[in-house]
């Protein structure tokens, strides 16, 4: 019993970042769905309703990764941070605005089963930007 309980506790440390990433993503995209929802309801562009929800959720994101995910304490390096946080999020949401066109103007897929299919493109794009570059 206790060496399953230890298999578990390991198995957890292990894919910490993994897990938590995947929290305040779920996080994020409450954030930006909320926005893209509002905006949408009001029936303004999805290109400006896309910006917004992702922006919205850009920025929870960086204080959750940085402080909770990553757990990533330097002050020093902050400004460096903000700027490949930036660069890594600019680059997902050109290809997210590129994939939420594509899905919904040309393939004619809902708007929101668009959002779903790009926002799981976005994560994976993210998650290896901020890892491996931004947090380290």
């Amino acid at each position: 019993m206790i060496e399953a309980i230890k298999s578990k506790i390991s198995f957890f440390e292990k894919y910490k970042k993994i897990f938590r990433f995947s929290l305040v993503g779920v996080i994020n995209t409450l954030v930006d769905f909320a926005f893209f929802s509002i905006l949408n309801g009001f029936t303004i562009n999805k290109m400006l309703c896309q910006f917004a929800g992702y922006s919205m959720g850009t920025v929870n994101s960086f204080i959750m990764n940085k402080l909770w995910t990553f757990e990533d304490r330097k002050k020093f390096k902050i400004k460096a941070q903000i700027i490949k946080f930036a660069v890594v999020n600019i680059v997902s949401l050109l290809i997210s605005m590129f994939f939420i066109n594509f899905f919904y103007s040309i393939l004619g897929i809902n708007v929101y089963v668009s959002k779903v299919l790009v926002t799981l493109i976005t994560q994976l794009i993210n998650f290896a930007g901020y890892r491996y570059w931004v947090f380290i």
